[in-house]
């Protein structure tokens, strides 16, 4: 097993794993997390696995970008360098030679959410929820607006970035953002019975088709991000940022009581 800070990448069984490993806060992407990701994926490319799964370590799967890291942003040169991260975590995810199944252990919030939308097949555990809800912080969802209406359809990422409700799995489920849904305990079995099937196809087979799918939205994607990055030092989005950190701040003190 090949270890970072923030993450875990290792390789069993034919497929590649990267587990995000900060459960403490909810599995949060900070810049560090995200360059993480980003280097792990292109170690896995250079392997011969035909699967990569990406899972969490805790009761969340990703409570989506650390508001804290966007809050200390000083500038916009700060800004683009947070949020460039994501953008080459997404080329990376989208350039992938392999079939990346999102085991989604909880919690996936935000950016957490947005990752399964690059995901060719998502597991969740009964429990998941999931919701899009940077709006409420002055924010846009770059992945949700690049690629969601390419994988649910505008009309049901309309409906979640817009209203930023969260969801449970059986809706997810219904509107196509999870594809099965496993107890907690079965994750990995699930994983293999589907790795299985993978590997009855060819890998050149595999790269075609994953370049068909999604890489030619990446020119959309890199636009909103970069507005995103401009949004993000905002005065507006500052000071929601604050109400935020704020509000959870004061809800961790009272249960400290």
């Amino acid at each position: 097993m090949e270890n970072f800070s923030k993450i875990l990448f290792k390789r069993k069984e034919g497929i590649s794993w990267i587990i995000l490993n900060r459960p403490d806060k909810l599995n949060a992407l900070d810049k560090e997390s995200w360059m993480e990701i980003s280097q792990a994926l292109k170690t896995a490319n250079e392997n011969e696995d035909k699967v990569l799964v990406i899972t969490g370590i805790g009761r969340a799967f990703s409570s989506g970008d650390d508001i804290q890291a966007m809050y200390n942003l000083k500038d916009l040169n700060e800004s683009k360098e947070f949020f460039n991260y994501i953008y080459e975590t997404a080329f990376n995810l989208i350039n992938l030679n392999k079939v990346f199944i999102a085991a989604v252990n909880g919690l996936a919030y935000g950016g957490g959410c947005e990752i399964l939308l690059l995901a060719d097949i998502v597991v969740s555990v009964p429990e998941a929820k999931f919701a899009i809800p940077e709006g409420r912080l002055g924010l846009i969802p770059p992945i949700a607006l690049a690629i969601g209406s390419f994988s649910l359809g505008t009309r049901r990422i309309a409906r979640l970035i817009f209203t930023g409700k969260e969801i449970d799995v059986n809706e997810a489920r219904m509107i196509g953002l999870v594809d099965y849904v496993v107890e907690k305990d079965k994750i990995e079995e699930k994983v293999l019975e589907i790795a299985k099937n993978v590997y009855l196809n060819d890998s050149y087979s595999i790269l075609v088709m994953k370049r068909w799918l999604l890489k030619y939205r990446l020119k959309d994607l890199k636009k909103a991000i970069e507005e995103l990055s401009e949004m993000a030092i905002k005065d507006n989005t500052k000071y929601r940022m604050k109400m935020f950190l704020n509000r959870k701040k004061s809800e961790n003190s009272f249960k400290s009581i």
